[in-house]
C-alpha cells in the first residue's frame, strides 16, 4: 500500500472516530431539537406529593415555584441540562412525558409532565 492508500485509510479512520464521538455524546448532527417539546411543568414521581420537586420549562428559562431560577438551559432532544447556583441538573428524556433525573447524583428519579 502506497502513501495515497495509507492517507485514505487514515482519513477514513478519522472520519469514523469523529462520527462515533458525536453519536456517543448525543450531539445532534443533522437536526435541531424542538424546544417546545420540553415546555411545561414537570413533577417528581415516586415520592409523597408534599416532598415532590417540580419545575417548569418555558421559552425564557427554568421556573421553580413560579420564580425564574435560570434563563439559560440546554435541550438536545435527548437531554435537558441547566444550572442553579452550584448545582447542575441533568435529565434524560425517556419519552415525551417522562424525564429521568441523572444529576445531582444523590438519587435518580422520574419526572412526568403535568
Amino acid at each position: 500500500m502506497g502513501i495515497v492508500g495509507q492517507s485514505l485509510v487514515l482519513f477514513a479512520v478519522l472520519i469514523s472516530g469523529a462520527i462515533g464521538y458525536l453519536v456517543a455524546n448525543d450531539i445532534p448532527i443533522f437536526s435541531e431539537a424542538d424546544p417546545t417539546a420540553i415546555y411545561g411543568e414537570w413533577v417528581e414521581q415516586g415520592v409523597p406529593s408534599y416532598a415532590a420537586d417540580s419545575f417548569e420549562v418555558r421559552k425564557d428559562g427554568i421556573y421553580i415555584k413560579g420564580a425564574r431560577t435560570t434563563s439559560h438551559y440546554e435541550y438536545t432532544g435527548s437531554k435537558l441540562i441547566y444550572t442553579v447556583g452550584n448545582n447542575t441538573y441533568l435529565y434524560t428524556v425517556e419519552d415525551r412525558n417522562t424525564l429521568q433525573r441523572e444529576k445531582p447524583y444523590h438519587y435518580s428519579t422520574p419526572f412526568t409532565k403535568r
